[in-house]
């Protein structure tokens, strides 16, 4: 019997560095590394460090290692701090900003990006102790590091491992790594593969391209697995929530996979990017859904003033969804 084990075991080891070395050859030496450590994180079912349940083995939910040292990774730029009014400074790792024109430049330039809805939902944390917060399409991470720096638990999900990337390696420099669960799937109303569409000029964004079939990329560079919302049921059950939204036009197709979610997870504000949904058809099934939910609009810097769902097409860029 030890003997048939130590012949799987050496197969099992021939076939990994055989695996190696046909990433080094496809990718290069530089990219080895990282190919490794996608290798040993990628199947993770360890969810973070802030007290959480585990997961099923069975999960889609990837689970990304913050203890893994990414501060190396090519796509970084630079770190700087991340400055808002009122709010203590943490590091933050961005792009270039010659192509990432409005999240990284914004940073650099500036301090921050939508600083001021930020400091609004630090406001609503503030006011009501008992909620934590989830970014769902973190991007680079400013609404994290902003709320983890707040002292408040955050579970940050990105389809982008380049995004997590930066994000892992903002949270080492500012020692913020307990406080967030960092979790690299995409959000779809089903469990799909996703291919990536590549934004020019905002390279942290992505759109989700569904039907198209997954690249056979190490990385994670091109295309993601979709879950569904209802996967983090269990990982937020009997939690009260601030939900931040901003997954590029595929919000209602998140939605639609989270029935349960929304019924067995305390979801009280909901800040959502409405661009993309002010004439579409999406846009009238998100009202739908939330009203159904007894979630009414609202202006997110001005939180008395209801908005009329029938003049969605007049909404501003960023509204608030809170929950009746």
């Amino acid at each position: 019997m030890q003997s048939h084990v130590n012949i799987t075991r050496s197969k099992c080891i021939r076939r990994l560095l055989l695996a190696l070395l046909l990433i080094g050859i496809c990718f290069g030496a530089g990219d080895l590394l990282e190919a490794v450590k996608v290798i040993l994180y990628s199947n993770s079912v360890t969810v973070g460090s802030i007290g959480k349940p585990q997961m099923s083995e069975s999960s889609n939910v990837r689970v990304f290692d913050t203890s893994v040292d990414y501060s190396n990774s090519k796509q970084i730029f630079k770190c700087v701090d991340m400055r808002i009014e009122h709010l203590a400074t943490t590091p933050i790792c961005v792009y270039d900003p010659t192509t990432d024109i409005f999240v990284s430049k914004d940073i650099i330039s500036k301090g921050s990006f939508e600083g001021d809805y930020i400091k609004e939902v630090v406001k609503i944390l503030q006011d009501n102790l008992s909620l934590s917060f989830v970014d769902i399409g973190c991007n680079v991470g400013v609404y994290t590091l902003a709320v983890a720096k707040f002292g408040r638990e955050v579970i940050a999900l990105d389809a982008n491992r380049k995004n997590l990337v930066m994000v892992a390696t903002s949270l080492v420099k500012g020692n913020l790594t307990g406080k967030v669960t960092l979790i690299w799937n995409a959000l779809s109303d089903r469990v799909e593969a996703l291919g990536f569409k590549h934004k020019e000029g905002n390279i942290g964004a992505l759109q989700m391209e569904s039907g198209i079939r997954a690249t056979n990329d190490s990385r994670g560079d091109e295309s993601s697995m979709a879950i569904v919302l209802d996967d983090l049921v269990p990982l937020l059950r009997k939690r009260s929530l601030f939900v931040k939204m901003d997954i590029e036009s595929y919000e209602y197709k998140a939605m639609s996979g989270g029935k349960k979610f929304f019924e067995e997870v305390d979801v009280r504000f909901l800040l959502m990017e409405w661009d993309f949904h002010r004439t579409s058809v999406e846009g009238s099934r998100i009202i739908q859904f939330m009203t159904e939910r007894r979630f009414r609009p609202v202006l997110p810097l001005q939180r008395l003033v209801s908005l009329n769902v029938e003049n969605r097409n007049t909404w501003p860029n960023e509204i608030m969804w809170i929950r009746i």
